[in-house]
């Protein structure tokens, strides 16, 4: 979304900070399960309260897939799918209304388009730029609507990613994040991924590079290594397991990952270097999940020492093979298992900030007063009581956690 809000504001729009004050509202939707259906509809019934003025675009996945029921909701003038992303500033510029979807067929799409502009404007001295260097997904686990509604994997050309990285870095953004559906299925650099990576922190100035999601079979052991010991990449891993149970993954569709060997290289990493950050993402209640299964997952949790992690309740999606599943798990299991897995998860964070007590760690900052932000491992740390510019390097020393907002405690070193 960073480089579509750069080319409105290349068009002659700005940002707002007032949701009251907008006249366009952009809404990227999500459709990973039934839950986040429902916030969507209630969020787009709250905003067309807040801005009745405004005019709302929704796109993303659930644009995609309910356009039409999208398009009844108050205030929506344009519904756009994830095929014609690309477009929204044409279409919001030439048409009144409507609903914009085409078909996710194309194999390889130039979905960047970075602005014409000799640089972007960094709107307000934001910290953080996201690429987006991938989209869609060859893969077909059984739970998951994303790769109908995402079409499959396509890379965005490595000279545009380095102009989007160039540009990013001249505007003064001090963090590149690097995302997509998949961005392990990166194919535009010769090696893949990995090769992006070293591509673009050959790029010199004053940044550094965080990965979003990785899929468990793009964890290696040089990808390890790279994240741990590269001083302008962040040393954060975030790893989409699902579950840390090898039959409930071949149940999945995800059969060709050996979890144990991904979960000891993890467990490996975490040995050798202690302040790695580690998250994962998890389902629970996936159908045909034994109390065994959950607590081979409980277990490997617990050894690998996550510092931190998000839990989903397995949720029926359609078109997907897991909704006609056998041993479906009625809704008070997914929530006691998801509620022990969420409380395992806290205490391998707390255990995680106990390890870093101490450690002097480099943030951007994202305010001034106080001063708050996130460091390299991803840590959200907050120090009070000084006044440090927005988007500029703070040292600051972790003195504990603040249990009122879940964040770091710190001072700032001189």
């Amino acid at each position: 979304m960073d480089a579509l809000a750069f080319r409105l504001i290349a068009q002659g729009l700005r940002v707002v900070q007032r949701i009251d004050e907008a006249d366009l509202v952009i809404v990227n939707t999500c459709s990973v399960t039934m839950g986040t259906e429902a916030k969507t509809r209630r969020f787009l019934r709250q905003l067309s309260r807040k801005a009745p003025d405004a005019g709302i675009c929704v796109t993303g996945c659930l644009a995609q897939q309910k356009a039409h029921e999208l398009k009844r909701q108050p205030n929506v003038r344009w519904v756009v799918g994830n095929a014609l992303k690309d477009d929204i500033p044409r279409i919001i510029a030439h048409e009144k209304y409507g609903v914009f979807l085409q078909p996710l067929t194309s194999k390889r799409s130039s979905f960047l388009k970075v602005p014409a502009a000799p640089i972007f404007y960094n709107v307000n001295r934001r910290t953080r730029f996201s690429i987006k260097v991938q989209e869609g997904c060859d893969f077909r686990c059984a739970y998951c609507i994303v790769p109908l509604l995402r079409g499959p994997s396509r890379s965005a050309p490595l000279a545009e990613v380095h102009t989007a990285c160039l540009k990013a870095i001249d505007a003064g953004f001090k963090e590149i994040v690097l995302t997509g559906t998949h961005i392990g299925q990166y194919r535009d650099a010769g090696g893949g991924l990995p090769s992006l990576i070293e591509s673009i922190l050959s790029i010199p100035g004053d940044y550094r590079v965080r990965l979003s999601s990785l899929d468990p079979r793009d964890v290696s052991a040089a990808l390890v290594d790279l994240v741990a010991t590269h001083p302008r990449l962040c040393r954060h891993l975030h790893v989409s397991v699902q579950s840390l149970s090898q039959k409930v993954l071949e149940s999945m569709g995800r059969g060709a990952l050996d979890i144990r060997r991904t979960a000891e290289m993890i467990r490996d990493a975490r040995r050798k270097f202690p302040d790695l950050g580690i998250g994962g993402d998890f389902i629970v209640g996936f159908p045909g999940e034994t109390d065994a299964s959950f607590e081979e997952t409980m277990g490997s949790v617990e050894k690998i020492g996550f510092s931190y992690g998000h839990v989903f309740r397995y949720s029926k999606r359609p078109m997907t093979a897991a909704a006609e599943f056998p041993g479906q798990i009625d809704d008070k299991e997914k929530k006691r298992r998801s509620g022990r897995l969420r409380a395992l998860l806290d205490a391998c964070r707390l255990a995680f900030i106990g390890r870093c007590t101490s450690s002097v760690q480099r943030i951007v900052v994202e305010t001034e007063e106080p001063v708050c932000g996130v460091s390299s491992n991803y840590l959200h740390i907050i120090a009070a009581g000084v006044k440090v510019p927005r988007n500029s390097w703070c040292s600051v020393m972790i003195t504990g956690m603040d249990p009122r907002n879940g964040r770091c405690r710190a001072v700032v070193v001189r």
